[in-house]
């Protein structure tokens, strides 16, 4: 599926859905749950015209005005619904493909739900020549690596990506999304357009959590028993 799907013709008005502690990446999947009434309307629109939503992330004391319209963090993933399913009562569920980072300008409509006036935010390789790339994916692939092992029977998901041969931005939403990370981290990384910075900001979180270890192979065992076997398949 190509990633500039409709975006040639894009006009630039995007529907917001912001959540609290969901932070999408381009190239990344995100499955959704339509429930509250003005997001219901939200996908008819949407659904009827470009199919695309701005997954924006809510600021920090949300809590107290959520029912309105709650400050937001002003860079979104830009997503096209590429499935639905229509639930009883108008409630659905989506499956929304990441697309591009969008800075969002100005706010057009605030109710029944945001719509915003966006622009698309492209990666920067600035700083970066072409070797220097080659090692800097090389080395981030490697820590996912050991990452992947010191998890492992954990049973967190984590992708094989080494073989994908991926562009450094894909790689770094990926590694972004995949990983493990806090709110506030994950929303760095959504805003930061230049492929350096995230790459040594995930850089330094990997050797964070290789440094804390992963779980014990296996839970210790009641008093006179044995644990199971462990299979290496």
């Amino acid at each position: 599926m190509s990633h500039e799907i409709n975006l040639k013709h894009f006009s630039g008005k995007l529907p917001l859905f912001p959540l609290p502690n969901v932070v999408q990446f381009p190239h990344t999947i995100l499955p959704l749950h339509i429930f509250e009434k003005r997001y219901r309307k939200m996908i008819k629109d949407v659904l009827e015209g470009e199919r695309l939503i701005g997954m924006a992330v809510l600021q920090p004391g949300w809590e107290e005005n959520y029912q309105g319209n709650p400050d937001i963090y002003p860079v979104a993933c830009l997503g096209r619904v590429v499935k639905s399913e229509p639930l009883p009562n108008g409630r659905s569920n989506i499956l929304l493909l990441g697309l591009k980072r969008v800075r969002i300008q100005t706010i057009i409509t605030p109710f029944p739900y945001r719509t915003a006036k966006v622009e698309i935010v492209e990666d920067s390789l600035a700083g970066l020549d072409k070797e220097s790339l080659r090692m800097l994916k090389r080395r981030l692939l490697e820590l996912y690596s050991e990452l992947v092992v010191e998890y492992a029977g954990s049973g967190k998901p984590y992708p094989a990506l080494s073989h994908l041969n991926l562009e450094a931005g894909v790689l770094a939403d990926a590694l972004a999304a995949t990983i493990g990370l806090p709110t506030p981290d994950l929303v760095y990384l959504l805003m930061e357009h230049r492929i350096s910075a995230r790459f040594q900001f995930l850089e330094q979180r990997l050797l964070e959590k290789l440094q804390q270890g992963g779980p014990a192979i296996f839970q210790q065992p009641e008093t006179g028993r044995n644990p199971g076997p462990i299979h290496l398949n």
